[in-house]
């Protein structure tokens, strides 16, 4: 089987993008531009029906070195979210402005590990003048538009065939089209179905050596997705740590994100909650205020996560803090750091019913996450929850969690006539994922 190799995966996580160059014939392509051209001039941007409308593309998706590239970032059988949309620049369009995507019908917390990504397709060859999508390379680990300023943007040029993974964080945009022809890009969503427990590439060197950017971002998602979650708390002095804490506090989103991971990596879980309780605090009514954006959305996630199980007792404690936000945070906390909270899923699984709809969709994703194959009961009863955000979640941990999920059945097809076209394909997805479609 094909596999990335480390430069590659090396470059992913400095970066946040892969370049892949399929090698189908011309008229493959074509065919596939043609389709697009003749669907848009007929009825308009298909939307997420693009996928049947032009059936080739599931060729793009399943050559090998596109499926090489979404294993090794994503691991094996990675989903195929339903959600994917055919971008058309017509002729004299302007460009976007600089952007990350929404996640679709949710709000997730903007995490560093991988797992989710996106895949971009040119049927035709792009130049910078047909105007190509832009990313800005090692962006996806910041949600400040400041933070973009001492970084350079890339036109993704390319011929026909020409696609590209991105960290699904990343920061992008098309460019002006100043030429007579539509330019086409289709656009997939993917997620991780479970954690890593090996490396889904060819490794070679396990220290992953020295990195272009973010080392110390890099440094830790290069173990974790290796398979290797547990941390060896590195000592600092207490006056290290205070400066650390003020620096997570007033520093730069670059400066506050390295504190975060050097408090994680040092075991300071104390200094961090106290963190979490403040930033929640002040971030959240920017937070609700902000499209696309979880409550839980603060610097602090990123060292906890880091301390892994040196944290899990207090955030599992703090599930039943007297605060929403609090309770919120530590439900989203517990899921991104993974295998290691294992013992915090019956708490989870009780959060599923807190009265915070922001609670529970984050304790909903976590359990799919954690693989909690004994919290499926309550997760067939989150299908039915008035929030969307819950139901999506409680469907893509079921879809997760996969055979041991066959008891949703009945609820899974109830969710087939679901009013929000993602939970309903989602329960399409885990029907079959179940073998009970």
């Amino acid at each position: 089987m094909m596999q990335l190799d480390d430069e590659s995966m090396k470059r992913y996580l400095a970066e946040g993008y892969l370049t892949i160059q399929t090698d189908f014939p011309a008229d493959f392509h074509r065919r596939i531009w043609e389709q697009a051209d003749r669907t848009f001039e007929a009825e308009g941007n298909p939307g997420n029906d693009i996928y049947p409308r032009v059936k080739e593309l599931g060729e793009v998706l399943d050559h090998p070195s596109v499926r090489a590239a979404l294993t090794g970032v994503l691991g094996p059988d990675y989903i195929v979210h339903p959600h994917r949309h055919c971008h058309q620049t017509p002729p004299g369009k302007d460009g976007q402005s600089n952007h990350k995507d929404s996640y679709e019908d949710d709000e997730n917390v903007r995490h560093h590990r991988s797992r989710w990504a996106m895949a971009f397709y040119y049927p035709q060859d792009v130049d910078e003048a047909i105007g190509p999508t832009a990313v800005t390379p090692g962006s996806q680990y910041f949600l400040e538009s400041e933070s973009l300023d001492a970084l350079e943007e890339l036109k993704l040029c390319g011929p026909a065939g020409t696609v590209t993974i991105v960290h699904y964080d990343v920061w992008h945009r098309a460019t002006p089209n100043q030429t007579d022809q539509n330019r086409y890009m289709m656009k997939f969503l993917f997620c991780r179905k479970a954690e890593p427990t090996w490396p889904a590439w060819n490794l070679v060197t396990s220290s992953g050596g020295s990195f272009s950017r973010h080392p110390a971002i890099c440094r830790h998602l290069w173990d974790w997705n290796r398979g290797d979650d547990q941390v060896e708390a590195v000592k600092i002095d207490p006056e290290e740590a205070a400066d650390l804490e003020a620096e997570l506090v007033d520093g730069s989103e670059p400066e506050r994100i390295d504190a975060s991971y050097a408090l994680g990596e040092a075991g300071e879980v104390g200094r961090l909650l106290e963190s979490l309780r403040r930033q929640t605090t002040l971030k959240l009514g920017l937070n609700l205020e902000r499209q696309h954006t979880n409550a839980a959305q603060v610097d602090a996630v990123y060292g906890l996560t880091v301390a892994g199980s040196a944290a899990v007792p207090a955030l599992t404690d703090l599930l039943q803090d007297s605060e929403w936000p609090i309770r919120a945070a530590c439900a989203d906390i517990l899921g991104n750091i993974g295998r290691p909270a294992a013992s915090a899923v019956s708490a989870l699984t009780e959060s599923l019913s807190d009265g915070s709809e922001w609670v529970r969709r984050n304790a909903a994703e976590a359990l799919g996450t954690l693989t909690a194959a004994n919290a499926v009961s309550a997760l067939i009863g989150s299908l039915s929850d008035e929030s969307v955000r819950v139901r999506h979640n409680a469907l893509l941990s079921l879809l997760k969690i996969g055979g041991p999920a066959a008891p949703a059945a009945a609820e899974l097809r109830r969710a087939l006539e679901d009013e929000n076209q993602y939970v309903r394909a989602l329960s399409r997805q885990t029907l079959r994922a179940i073998d009970k479609l």
